[in-house]
């Protein structure tokens, strides 16, 4: 049984839960600083998600190579991290945000909420158990989480095999299959931190029609508005590899394919829609974290159940955007579901289907140029 039901039909379900040594408590050999800094591998590329299928590196240097595999808006990879015996600093890496496209920096500390959880679920199979603190000196401080580690008995978590097969789908998705119940519930129950929910949306129902709408109006707004253009091609720059044509002309020519792409796959072939809300404000960094790992989680948990899914968050960018600079949003009016509605904020919307081929990985920054002694 899902955990909370939403009454309207054609909405799914929603679920609401209310030193100078690095000993490694996972089995770590004592090493200083400098030696484990000068001991992290060094490359880019898909050499991270090679790295950790090998099963290379040993406690928190095994759970930091899983945590750069997580998602991140637009593949900006906004996180560093510190290394201590038995804890890992998790800090937001400012010069990655997307500006004018991310004001309340939302999109970052979900990606930094996405990382954390990735470093839970790598910790049990180094004998430790994670313990989280978000915003452990106040809002805006360094660091924005510490993820402290405890012994425990050696096991892997449930989805610590998705970590190196959970992709982003950008591709179309099976028209004709929908996503089962089973898997639908297994979703909900992934919502566990209070102050989120979640909410699935049948994509073929009337809820599933304002969604996409709603979408294609927020992506010519992106295009439309400098501010949020230029954010875009801002996280366009920092994820394509050195080299990529970045003109402008390459630039317009990418924004027409992702129009077209959003209203002819992205939209147009998704099984179910998903919202993630909060109750609070949507500037809170600490619910933004939060919500990234609930997105993690869905994703892991999709991967482990087949499922292909994809970030959609053109109209919350908008909504951000619109709240930022008017304390009103007119794209939150658009999206509004009623009763399910009230005293929520929508932070993230993503899509989830079958998909008839896998997602190929998307390049990670080297260990080395996000761990900091």
């Amino acid at each position: 049984m899902f955990p909370y039901r939403i009454s309207r039909r054609a909405v799914i379900g929603a679920a609401v839960a209310t030193g100078a040594s690095l000993r490694g408590l996972g089995g770590v050999v004592a090493q200083t600083v400098s030696e484990v800094m000068r001991s992290l591998p060094d490359k880019g590329g898909m050499g991270p998600w090679e790295y950790w299928r090998l099963g290379d590196g040993t406690g928190m240097v095994r759970i930091a190579s899983a945590a750069i595999l997580a998602a991140s808006p637009y593949d900006t990879q906004p996180w560093l991290f510190r290394l201590g015996a038995n804890r890992i600093d998790v800090v937001a890496d400012t010069a990655r945000s997307l500006a004018g496209l991310d004001p309340y920096r939302r999109e970052l500390y979900m990606g930094l909420g996405c990382a954390i959880e990735n470093a839970c679920v790598a910790a049990p199979s180094q004998g430790l158990a994670a313990r989280v603190t978000l915003l452990p000196n106040g809002l805006g401080s360094d660091p924005a989480a510490i993820v402290a580690f405890e012994p425990t008995i050696a096991a892997p978590h449930p989805h610590h095999e998705a970590i190196a097969l959970r992709h982003t789908h950008r591709g179309p998705y099976q028209r004709d299959r929908q996503v089962e119940e089973t898997v639908l519930n297994a979703l909900m129950g992934q919502a566990t931190a209070s102050g989120v929910k979640l909410l699935l949306i049948d994509a073929h129902g009337i809820e599933g029609r304002i969604f996409s709408d709603a979408m294609m109006a927020a992506t010519q707004r992106i295009l439309d508005v400098a501010a949020l253009r230029e954010g875009r091609h801002g996280g366009v720059k920092a994820a394509v590899p050195d080299g990529t044509d970045t003109s402008e002309a390459a630039l317009r020519k990418a924004d027409a394919n992702w129009l077209e792409a959003t209203r002819t796959v992205t939209c147009a072939t998704a099984s179910i829609f998903g919202l993630i809300m909060v109750r609070g404000s949507r500037a809170d960094h600490r619910l933004h974290m939060e919500a990234g790992r609930l997105w993690q989680r869905l994703h892991l948990e999709g991967t482990v159940r087949g499922l292909a899914m994809q970030p959609m968050n053109h109209h919350i960018e908008v909504i951000d955007y619109e709240a930022w600079s008017g304390g009103t949003s007119s794209m939150a009016e658009q999206l509004d579901f009623g009763a399910d509605w009230k005293g929520w904020e929508p932070i993230f919307g993503f899509r989830a289907g079958h998909a008839a081929d896998a997602a190929p990985p998307s390049a990670r920054r080297p260990l080395s140029a996000v761990v900091t002694a």
